[in-house]
C-alpha cells in the first residue's frame, strides 16, 4: 500500500507505508474557514508503501482511519482520505487532503487535479472518507452535517465529472463525533447530499488493521503530545554564537545530541541539573552548527546518503532527487524513523530556546529553528508528504514572515515538484 500527500492543490498528502510501513506525518489541520494563501488549493500526502502491505475493508471508516494512522504515522484529522483500489500490478494508495484547503474557493478545481493524480498512480476506484476532528472528538452536530454535506458534494461532483475513464467513487462516508456517517442524495431531485448517522465508530484498537500491525510486530504510532522535557532543555540551553568558520560534522553533532537526549530522558526527573547541563552542551553545539547555512545543507546531504547510499553532490542535491529514481529515503529518515523523530525533537528544543532566549542567543536559536524546519520540509517532500511539508512551510511563514526561504519551499510543495522515486510494484 502506498500513502501519499499530494500537492497542496486539493489533495496534497498521500501516503503509502514506506519501508517500515510508516508514512510521513502531516501537521494538525488549520481551523475551517481560515483564509488560504493566494493561489493555494489542497494538499495531499503520499508516501510510498511497504510492498507487503494491503488495504483491507477500505469502505469501513474505522479500518480506513486505522490504515491511514499506520501509514501516515499519525492520526488523521480534519481531512479527506481517499483510498484508491489498485489496478493490476499497482499498489493500493491512501491520500490525505486538508478540509481547510478542500473547502477553500479553489478547492473543487484542486480536488479534480488531485483525483487525476490518484488515477495516474494506478487507482481504478476510490473510497472517500471525510474526517472531522480526529473522527471521535465531540463536535456540534449541525457543524458536522454542514461540513460533511459541503465536502461530500465536492467529492461526488468531482468523481462524476471525471466520467467512466477516471477513478470511480466506490463509497462516500464521514467520521465525526464518534460516529460513522453515510452521505446520501436528498430526495426530490435535489443534488444536495445529506449526512445521516450510521452507528458508532470503532476505536483504533478494535480494528483489523491494528490487529495485523500488532501481529506483524509493527510500531503503533502514538498520539502526538508535547514533551515537557524538550521545552525544559530548550529554556535551559546556553547557546554559543554561530561559528561561521566551523568545520564541524553536523551528522556527528546530531548523533551526539541524540545520545545526550536519551541520557537526559533516563535521568528524569530533574534531568536538566548539573550533569544534565553537560549533556545539554551537545544539543547547544548542534543548534549552533545548524545556524550556519552550509552546515545544515551538509546535514541534508548526509541524510540523503544515510544507510550507505552513494555520495551526492551538494551543489545539485535537489536536482538529483528530482531526476534520479534510485535515490530513496532510508527508513530512518521517513516519518516515524529514528532520525526523522530526532529532528522533530530538536526543532521543539530550538523553538523553546527561541522563546526563552535573550537578544544574543536569539541570533543562534532563530536560524537553528529555521534550519530544522527547512530540513523537515525537505525530508517530508522527499517522502511525497506534500501536505506535511506545506504545513511546516505555513509555520515558517507565520513565525518568519520576511523569510525568503518559505516561498522557495512553497513552490516545491504546492506546485508540486515531485521526487523522482516511487515505490516499486
Amino acid at each position: 500500500m502506498h500513502a501519499w500527500d499530494l500537492p497542496r492543490t486539493p489533495g496534497r498528502d498521500a501516503t503509502v507505508p514506506p519501508h517500515r510501513g510508516s508514512v510521513p506525518r502531516a501537521r494538525s489541520s488549520r481551523p475551517l474557514g481560515r483564509p488560504i494563501a493566494q493561489g493555494r488549493g489542497m494538499t495531499t500526502h503520499i508516501t510510498p508503501a511497504d510492498p507487503g502491505r494491503h488495504l483491507g475493508a477500505a469502505a469501513d471508516p474505522a479500518e480506513l482511519l486505522a490504515e491511514a494512522r499506520l501509514s501516515l504515522y499519525e492520526a488523521p484529522s480534519d481531512c479527506l482520505l481517499l483510498s484508491g483500489t489498485a489496478a493490476p500490478g499497482r499498489q493500493p494508495l491512501i491520500t490525505r487532503s486538508s478540509l481547510h484547503d478542500l473547502l477553500a474557493p479553489c478547492g473543487g478545481e484542486n480536488l479534480r487535479r488531485h483525483v487525476r493524480l490518484v488515477a495516474e498512480r494506478g487507482a481504478e476506484g476510490m473510497h472517500a472518507l471525510i474526517v472531522i476532528g480526529d473522527g471521535r472528538q465531540s463536535v456540534l452536530e449541525p457543524l458536522v452535517r454542514e461540513v460533511l454535506a459541503r465536502a461530500g458534494g465536492l467529492v461526488a461532483a468531482t468523481a462524476a465529472a471525471l466520467g467512466p475513464g477516471g477513478a470511480q467513487l466506490l463509497s462516500l462516508r464521514g467520521a465525526a463525533d464518534g460516529r460513522r456517517w453515510e452521505l446520501r442524495a436528498a430526495t426530490g431531485g435535489d443534488e444536495e447530499l445529506l449526512a445521516v448517522p450510521a452507528g458508532p465508530l470503532r476505536d483504533f484498537a478494535a480494528t483489523q488493521a491494528a490487529a495485523r500491525a500488532v501481529l506483524a510486530g509493527r510500531a503503533i504510532p502514538q498520539e502526538a503530545r508535547p514533551e515537557p522535557l524538550l521545552e525544559e532543555i530548550g529554556r535551559a540551553l546556553h547557546l554559543p554564537p554561530p561559528d561561521l568558520a566551523s568545520a564541524a560534522d553536523p551528522g556527528l553533532l546530531l548523533a551526539e545530541a541524540g545520545a545526550a537526549l536519551r541520557a537526559l530522558r533516563r535521568g528524569r526527573p530533574g534531568a536538566v541539573g548539573a550533569d544534565g547541563m553537560t549533556k545539554c552542551e551537545h544539543i547547544a553545539q548542534l543548534l549552533a552548527a545548524l545556524a550556519v547555512d552550509r552546515l545544515h545543507w551538509e546535514l541534508l546531504a548526509q541524510l540523503v546518503e544515510h544507510g550507505g547510499a552513494p555520495p551526492i553532490a551538494r551543489e545539485t542535491l535537489l536536482q538529483e532527487l528530482v531526476a534520479d529514481p534510485t535515490r530513496r529515503p532510508h527508513p530512518d529518515v521517513c516519518a516515524g524513523g529514528r532520525v526523522y523523530v530526532l529532528l522533530e525533537e530538536m526543532r521543539c528544543v530550538a523553538s523553546a530556546a527561541l522563546d526563552a532566549a535573550g537578544p544574543a542567543a536569539r541570533g543562534t536559536a532563530r536560524p537553528a529553528w529555521r534550519a530544522l524546519t527547512a530540513l523537515l520540509v525537505l525530508l517530508a517532500w522527499w517522502n511525497h508528504r506534500f501536505a506535511t511539508a506545506g504545513s511546516l512551510v505555513d509555520e515558517l511563514r507565520h513565525r518568519e514572515p520576511d523569510s525568503t526561504l518559505a516561498p522557495l519551499l512553497s513552490r516545491m510543495t504546492d506546485t508540486p515538484v515531485f521526487p523522482a522515486w516511487w515505490p516499486s510494484t
